[in-house]
Formats: structure tokens, sequence, C-alpha cells
């Protein structure tokens, strides 16, 4: 059972406001979790971890002072507050210092289902029995499976507390569980690895052990045969979670932190048509059961809905309250941090509002394209959004999905990439992650191939 640190938070809050601070917060996480993982029926590895640390932060004449200890006994914990007072009269000034603006501060008054009490009282036996049952099941789906990468059990249990020296006192606790399964099959004499897996909030959510291990056989399979294809400027459909990564490029692309830089490809892009009026992205933190939903966040901003692009227009950047300033902006509350780190933008839950075509349809009405399953490497330039990515997929004749595409590229530029967006899935789905995006058409991409 997890302490409730409110109490040490204020208390610090008080403490360092009377030995001087202008303002300053306290951050605390704790965390608990277990991890099984089998290759090949045989227990790989066995672990539990806890973990808890405490961060300070101080402002004092206009500069900060960020330090954290996983040590609470009483005498570090002294010693750590007029260590970061002492700290905070050597660091450099910055007006746009400070904590989040106080009329933000507060904590959403809906429900969050974002904590299961089953994952600790889950034993581990049956934890280990899920991960071998989804195992066994992909490795008995087909005999050109011959071997196993691995499959993992995965929980978590933490909490965080918050406080300030604007009187904002924030706690919750949070859970998340997740099953993996990676299969190698072969073919005359040709390998290929796929997977699959699960995650939720709730340990009874999680796909069954059964259905993640003939996903991951079924996806494995279907990459035997892979062919080369010949580099050309073809439709590109992008399976969802292709599609999330562009979703990902566009948000970090709209960060108060890559603007005030001039690093991104949206400086001065507030107010215009950026993507397809198809596109529009949200990043909701108030989502019921959402992988990543809060009462507040990592400044104690109180969470909410934020639609960033709408039918294509951007609408405003992504802020913490120190990027904010920097732009004569609002906070939208998309920070996050740990114990020991300052706070910074980060997502929610972000997702590309879902459409109305089913993927079938968006499929059946490419002649000749490619539809995207995977990209890899490091090929994207944050600045200017153009990309190059070693990529595979399935190519499309006719409607139809034909065969593997393998040792492919896929270049172009972000921006232009989803101003061709054309159609947009109803397939929308957070069952993989908390960045989520139905399927999409773009009507060209270049393919790079023979």
């Amino acid at each position: 059972m997890m302490n409730d640190y409110r109490n040490l938070a204020v208390e610090l809050v008080a403490e360092l406001t009377k030995c001087g601070a202008d303002a300053c917060d306290v951050c605390i996480g704790t965390s608990e979790g277990f991890q099984a993982t089998l290759r090949l029926g045989a227990i790989e590895k066995l672990q539990k971890s806890t973990s808890k640390g405490l961060g300070l932060r101080v402002f004092k004449d206009g500069a900060t002072a960020l330090t954290f200890t996983t040590d609470f006994a009483d005498r570090t914990v002294k010693n750590l507050v007029r260590e970061t007072l002492e700290i905070v009269k050597v660091a450099q000034p910055d007006e746009f210092n400070g904590l989040a603006p106080k009329t933000s501060l507060g904590v959403f008054d809906g429900e969050l289902k974002i904590y299961d009490d089953s994952i600790a009282s889950m034993p581990p036996e049956k934890k280990i029995e899920m991960v071998r049952e989804m195992e066994d099941a992909g490795r008995e789906y087909d005999a050109r499976i011959t071997n196993s990468n691995g499959a993992s059990w995965s929980d978590n249990a933490g909490q965080v507390t918050i406080a300030n020296s604007d009187g904002f006192v924030g706690h919750y606790r949070s859970t998340a569980a997740s099953m993996s399964v990676w299969l190698v099959a072969e073919e005359n004499g040709v390998k290929q690895r796929d997977g699959w897996y699960s995650i939720n909030r709730f340990a009874g959510n999680l796909d069954s052990s059964k259905s993640i291990g003939e996903e991951a056989a079924r996806r494995t399979i279907a990459r035997l045969g892979g062919r080369k294809v010949k580099s050309q400027a073809v439709p590109v459909v992008l399976d969802p979670s292709v599609a999330a990564d562009f979703v990902g490029m566009l948000f970090g692309a709209a960060s108060g932190g890559s603007i005030y830089r001039r690093s991104s490809y949206l400086v001065d892009k507030v107010g215009e048509t950026i993507v397809s009026p198809e596109v529009t992205i949200i990043d909701d933190a108030t989502i019921a059961d959402g992988l990543e939903s809060r009462p507040f966040d990592a400044e104690g901003i109180r969470s909410s809905r934020l639609t960033f692009i709408e039918n294509g227009v951007l609408n405003q950047y992504v802020c913490d309250s120190y990027s904010a300033r920097r732009l004569g902006a609002a906070a939208t509350g998309n920070s996050g941090r740990s114990f020991s780190t300052a706070p910074q933008v980060a997502p929610s839950n972000l997702y590309l509002k879902n459409g109305q075509t089913d993927p079938d349809e968006i499929i059946g009405a490419v002649k000749n394209g490619l539809y995207l399953t995977e990209m890899f490497g490091s090929g994207v330039n944050s600045v200017t959004g153009d990309f190059s990515q070693g990529a595979s997929g399935f190519w499309i004749e006719n409607g139809a999905i034909t065969f593997p595409a393998q040792e492919i590229t896929i270049a172009g530029n972000v921006l232009k990439a989803m101003q061709r967006v054309t159609a947009v899935g109803n397939d929308l789905s957070f069952r993989l992650g908390s960045t989520a995006s139905p399927t999409l058409l773009i009507s060209e991409l270049t393919v790079g191939g023979e």
C-alpha cells in the first residue's frame, strides 16, 4: 500500500516559503511494478520493483532551482530544502520563470477510472500463466511459426502528489498492465519477425491471451513472401499504428518549446490551414479510462480537452506555463514531469478524430499503392518536417492487399503528407497506446524500392 504524501508536500512548501522562496512547488512520485518474461515456455525474467522520489522547485528573484532525492528521511529532506535555497541564489534569472497561473490551477471533477485495485492482488503465478498461454497460442497457430523472441507481462501502480505555494494540493493514483509476444516465422529459408500486444489501465480489460498470441502469429505469417517494389509515387494507406506516429510528430511541432526556439515547421502558423480539412487532432486528459488521463497536469493545471488542430487549422500551440509566457500564449494543461525533472510539454491522450469511412473501403479505393504498417529508423527532421525512413507493409493492387512489401523506404514531408489526407477511417482505438489515429489515406507519397 502506497503512502499518502500530501501532508509532506504541504509541509515542504511551507518550509521553503518560510525560508525565503518567492514561490515553489513539490512533486512526489512513487511506483510499484512487476514484470515477467518467458521464452519458449521457460521463465527468463521475474522482476518486482518499487521506487519513490521527491523533487523541489524554487523560484527566487526571477531564478529557479530544481533538486530531488529518493531518501525521505527527515534529515535528508531538511538538508535538501537548505541546499535548494542556496542553489537558487547562483542561478540565472529568467523573466519567464514561475508557477502556472493561479487561475488555471485545479482538479478535474469528472469521473476518471484510472486505478485498478485487482492488479496488486493478482498472484504472480496467474500473470505467468497468462503469458505462457499467450505464447503457446502464437506458437501453435501455424507450423511456420518456428521460434519465439519472448512473451511478457508488465504492470505498474503509481501515484503523483503535487503542492505549490499558490495553495494547490493534488494527488492521484493510476495503474497500467500490458501483455506482449514476439514470434519468428520461416518459409523457404527466409525468417520474419512480428508481434502483438495489449495495454490497459485495468487488467481485466486486456485482450485475451489467446487472441494476442494468435494475432501476433497472424501478423508474423503475413510477412512471409515479401518482395521489393519499384521506386514510385503512389497513394499510401497508413495503418493506425503508423498514422499515430504522424499525429505525434504534429504534436511535437506544435509544442511551445519548439516554437519559441523557432525549431519547428509550425512557427507563425496559428490560424492557418496547415493540413487537410479532414484532420482534427485532440489532446484529452479527461477520457474516463484513458492511458494518460489525469485530474491535473504536472504544474497543477486542471485537466481538459484541447483541440489544437481543427478541420486542418492550427488553433493554438500546446504549452506548459514557461513556454506560454515566452509566446504570450495560454498554458494548455499539457505539462509533464517526474520528480527529478522540470515541467515540459507532453501529450496525454492524443488522437486524430475518427472519420466515417470503413478501412476496407479506403483500401478498396486504391488501384496501385502501399498499405504502410511500419516505419523505422531516425530519419525525421523536426525542424523542417522532412522524413526518409525504412518501412514495410503490403502492396495494394486493384483495391486488394496482395503481397508483403519489404526493403523499402518512405520519404516526404510531414505537413505535405498530412495535407494530402483524403480519407479518414472509422477505426480509432486506444487499445495499443495513448497516441492514436484511425486509418488514413494519403493521396501520394514517395516509396523507394528497386
